[in-house]
């Protein structure tokens, strides 16, 4: 109580919280408020360079992003065949109605069937070159459009290049292995058993990848720059199946002085190293019947190589432009 002359006053009482058991006497320390001030903001930064080299390629970013290769891959496949009734019966259909399309103008109406040995059915010798060459095939004609037909991700985002013609021939890979088993059913019927030469395959395989991607690489920066490709392209496909004896016997051409031409087609010893390995048991079945040459075999092995390389080397030298004129 204060007096102040003959009145009292009674004195204000404060109210003193009690402080927690856990905290000491001492004035605790109040953490000052969060900011939005860009220096207590930490930001990342991408930096893009161009690589040095000759061809300049981030093999250790491309292994980074493989699993964005695979999802490209998976989206190609789904669109491909999205809402299509046969989805990827597709994949089997397309080399079956040719090979039934072939054998029958080549083989019964062209009788080239007699250049073949008996135990050998037209339609297995045709069906065998139309498996590696249709994974060519779509590596030329999607491969080499792809850039052009991709340009919504060229100019919005940026992702290793590369994986787009790459993602095309991994799904005609993909088409391939689905193939190959309709393939493997029909030696079953007709009593062809393959032997130790299947073990042949896998370096084919590496072979067909390397010139197909080579390719892909190569058409898909020209028709980027250069827009006639898209129509040059098909033509170019049909042309060199041709070339390649897919569809009939290269035995018409065997006893030719100007046969090694032929070698300067990678694919042409390709397909026939398919022949030779899935169908070289069959009895009275000869080299020259299905166009198979050791030293062939070896240039194509040289040009496959070559190709990829340009390739590759093109598309790193063109890939700086494609978001300015795709």
């Amino acid at each position: 109580m204060t007096q102040t002359g003959d009145i009292s006053v009674p004195a204000p009482k404060l109210a003193v919280e009690p402080a927690p058991a856990d905290v000491p006497d001492s004035t605790r320390a109040v953490p000052p408020a969060p900011t939005d001030s860009p220096e207590s903001i930490e930001t990342i930064e991408l930096v893009i360079e161009p690589r040095k080299g000759w061809i300049g390629v981030d093999w250790q970013e491309l292994f980074r992003n493989r699993e964005l290769l695979y999802f490209l891959v998976w989206r190609d496949i789904k669109v491909r065949y999205k809402q299509a009734v046969l989805g990827v019966g597709w994949a089997v259909l397309q080399p079956v109605v040719q090979m039934l399309v072939f054998t029958f103008i080549f083989g019964v109406a062209a009788k080239l069937n007699r250049s073949l040995p008996p135990g050998l059915p037209y339609s297995v010798f045709v069906l065998s070159g139309l498996l590696p060459w249709t994974l060519f095939a779509t590596s030329l004609a999607t491969g080499g459009l792809s850039l052009v037909n991709q340009q919504h991700l060229l100019t919005k985002i940026y992702f290793p290049r590369l994986f787009i013609p790459t993602a095309v021939v991994g799904g005609a890979l993909v088409d391939l292995a689905v193939a190959a088993l309709i393939f493997g059913l029909l030696l079953a019927v007709t009593g062809i058993v393959p032997t130790w030469g299947l073990l042949f395959l896998l370096p084919l395989l590496v072979l067909t990848l390397l010139v197909s991607l080579g390719m892909a690489y190569l058409l898909a920066a020209l028709t980027v720059t250069y827009r006639d490709f898209r129509f040059l392209i098909p033509f170019m496909t049909q042309l060199w199946m041709w070339l390649s004896f897919v569809a009939f016997p290269p035995a018409v051409v065997e006893g030719s002085r100007w046969r090694w031409v032929l070698a300067l087609n990678p694919m042409y010893p390709i397909i026939a190293g398919y022949r030779k390995a899935m169908l070289g048991n069959v009895p009275g079945l000869t080299d020259a019947s299905i166009g198979w040459h050791w030293n062939y075999l070896l240039v194509s092995a040289v040009l496959s190589t070559a190709i990829f390389f340009v390739g590759l080397f093109y598309f790193r030298r063109t890939e700086r432009r494609f978001s300015d004129i795709a």
